[in-house]
């Protein structure tokens, strides 16, 4: 491996000792090998480590990082894309799976498409094997010419966030704050690299999504989101949707983009504050209950 590898790729895992095997041996098979792989294991307590420091002993590429305590879901994302070398950047899930051409699709597109900071594959769902996958139907494009129309996209079509796991510019990625801890940042993060440039679907089921309970978020309880995000519960917790439009604030301001484009991105983003108005209310409704009962999250 040279020492700046081509690609970085990380996953961030916590509790990962059933699934994160298949899906480091699935990176490992690439078709296209010029890259490291960054595991930043969350303080887990089950043998996550011992799995993954066991497959580092056979493959150089592998990089295991063991956080003091658990930092949060979404700090551990954006650690590993903190410490990668890459020139692109791949998250991974421990749980999901890659077809072998993964990379070496993607990287092709992107070299293709200078304009393009994004390229990532079709999904399939799947729980328990791989044979009864399903095609995912609403993977999103995002070909549009001007940031507010590919701002647009992402904020009217995105569902499951498959495309973050796609093939990332690392020069786009820098540009913006990562994964900020707090609900639905990841969105925040897929608005800003929009804003910056073209996301390119490749046009092959090449991306395996686990969705099971206890390694998809979507389909966890109130409680168990809550502490995917925050393991320790306190005020951090407030005021989410404020976070969430103070996050789409900044990657407005962060994006290159002239006056008449940067004043539609803000002309668009006041009218989804006035849309989520209520939720602003809420959020003080939230504030004031958590007073109230002296640090209580309900």
């Amino acid at each position: 491996m040279s020492t700046s590898p081509r690609i970085s790729i990380g996953i961030p895992a916590y509790n990962s000792a059933l699934t994160i095997s298949a899906s480091i041996e699935s990176l490992l098979a690439q078709t296209f090998g010029d890259f490291e792989l960054i595991v930043s294991d969350n303080a887990s307590t089950d043998s996550t480590q011992t799995i993954v420091e066991k497959l580092a002993q056979q493959d150089r590429r592998i990089r295991y990082v063991r956080q003091a305590e658990n930092i949060g879901a979404n700090r551990n994302y954006s650690y590993v894309a903190q410490v990668a070398r890459g020139e692109y950047f791949k998250w991974a899930s421990s749980s999901d799976l890659c077809a072998p051409e993964f990379l070496e699709k993607c990287l092709q597109v992107l070299e293709q498409h200078p304009d393009a900071v994004l390229a990532a594959p079709r999904t399939r769902l799947f729980s328990g094997s791989l044979a009864n996958a399903t095609d995912y139907l609403y993977d999103i494009e995002i070909l549009d010419d001007t940031p507010v129309e590919r701002l647009k996209k992402v904020t009217s079509r995105l569902e499951l966030n498959n495309v973050l796991n796609g093939l990332i510019r690392m020069s786009a990625l820098r540009r913006t704050r990562l994964i900020d801890p707090y609900y639905r940042a990841d969105e925040i993060l897929m608005g800003h690299l929009a804003m910056l440039g073209k996301a390119i679907l490749v046009d092959e089921y090449l991306y395996y999504r686990r969705m099971e309970a206890a390694t998809a978020t979507a389909l966890q309880d109130r409680v168990a989101w809550r502490k995917h995000h925050y393991p320790t519960l306190s005020a951090k917790v407030l005021f989410q949707t404020w976070k969430r439009f103070t996050g789409w604030l900044r990657a407005c301001l962060r994006t290159p983009m002239s006056l008449t484009e940067r004043a539609q991105v803000l002309n668009f983003l006041s009218h989804m504050a006035y849309w989520e108005r209520r939720a602003f209310l809420n959020d003080l409704h939230g504030a004031f209950r958590y007073a109230i009962n002296r640090g209580n999250v309900e």
